[in-house]
């Protein structure tokens, strides 16, 4: 292809980051034209090694499951690349020597054995809880310093931190409504990776965690003392994330006595790359119920269709989610959420469920 046309195709994926399903395909597809190579990925990794996310375009599905299974934790280029700069390319024809990648299990029984001589990475994301990179595997090995310098890749890689800065930011918003949506009722709301590390806490959880002698972060994952209870837990995290259904999980011992976790998968919007996160609602005793339909039609003036999409959004379901689960169409969801702003009032989800928790 010509590297004009994948260039403009690249720029345009990167423009659509911010969108709620980011077309990340066409990013990685666009990336490998882009840098001449045979394969992309793009790996998020959770703590330094554990996996997350795995995306692949021309990668066998054989090379993908080993990966995946196996040979993750033994990847030559996350070590050296630990704390780098987000934007910061590297490339292991110059990182080690041929003595080396001769002797290294990775490099020859892995990478050889799939036809990737060469790996160029540029890490995306950097930061205490996850990491993440955009690797492009080439059949052959050359120096490729003169190509990432390039006016070209430092144009896509500049492209690529302000795309993802603007997705960053609208998960940062919609978080921060989702906050204080539920805050006014006693509420706590956590994002969490199926295996409990908190990405992010709410003002609130993180006063909950304060004061809390039962369920609480232990080394930025959730912990509960119980042994039992931290079973159920982690067993509800992986079904929230799994079947995206709620899963409900009362806890005791903390400051208010008994609470109620509430979890389910989070909006795709929250996600980078084809992660998989879940949102955890803190509900303390003292936390109001869903209101009924009837209270939501008198209250608004609303039909009862309408009604049952709105107390789906005061449940944490997605659009999609509740469409699903009422044989419909996503678009006549999405309709009806249009007429509920209209009569509500309301220009986003958040106030539609913040009105909701106050008609209750």
């Amino acid at each position: 292809m010509n590297r004009n046309l994948a260039l403009r195709r690249t720029l345009d994926a990167i423009a659509h980051l911010d969108d709620p399903q980011p077309p990340w395909r066409d990013l990685l597809q666009g990336m490998q034209q882009v840098i001449g190579g045979d394969s992309a990925t793009f790996i998020l990794l959770e703590r330094g090694s554990e996996l997350l996310s795995f995306q692949q375009v021309n990668v066998s599905p054989a090379a993908e499951r080993e990966y995946m299974q196996h040979f993750c934790a033994h990847d030559i280029l996350i070590p050296p690349t630990l704390g780098a700069a987000p934007g910061s390319w590297f490339d292991t024809h110059e990182m080690f020597s041929p003595a080396f990648l001769s002797k290294n299990l990775y490099y020859a029984d892995f990478m050889c054995r799939h036809g990737a001589r060469q790996m160029l990475a540029c890490i995306l994301d950097e930061g205490p809880q996850r990491r993440g990179g955009l690797t492009v595997q080439r059949s052959t090995a050359a120096h490729a310093r003169r190509l990432l310098d390039s006016t070209r890749i430092r144009r896509v890689t500049q492209a690529l931190r302000q795309g993802l800065a603007r997705r960053d930011e609208r998960a940062r918003l919609w978080l921060g409504g989702a906050e204080s949506a539920f805050a006014a009722f006693g509420e706590a709301v956590l994002l969490v990776t199926p295996a409990g590390t908190v990405l992010r806490a709410s003002a609130g959880a993180q006063e909950f965690f304060g004061t809390s002698r039962s369920l609480r972060p232990r080394g930025q994952r959730l912990w509960h003392p119980d042994a039992q209870t931290q079973q159920a837990l982690a067993a509800g995290l992986r079904l929230a994330a799994q079947s995206r259904q709620r899963v409900c999980l009362p806890i005791s011992g903390g400051p208010a006595g008994l609470q109620e976790l509430e979890m389910a998968r989070a909006a795709p919007q929250l996600s980078l790359g084809e992660e998989v996160l879940v949102l955890v609602r803190i509900r303390l005793g003292r936390s109001q119920a869903t209101p009924s339909i009837d209270s939501l039609c008198g209250a608004f003036g609303i039909t009862p269709a309408e009604a049952r999409v709105l107390a789906a959004l005061v449940a944490g379901q997605s659009p999609k989610q509740h469409a699903g689960a009422q044989g419909v169409s996503v678009h006549t969801v999405r309709s009806q959420l249009g007429s509920l702003m209209a009569k509500m009032g309301c220009t986003r989800q958040v106030e539609l469920v913040r009105k909701a928790l106050l008609a209750s």
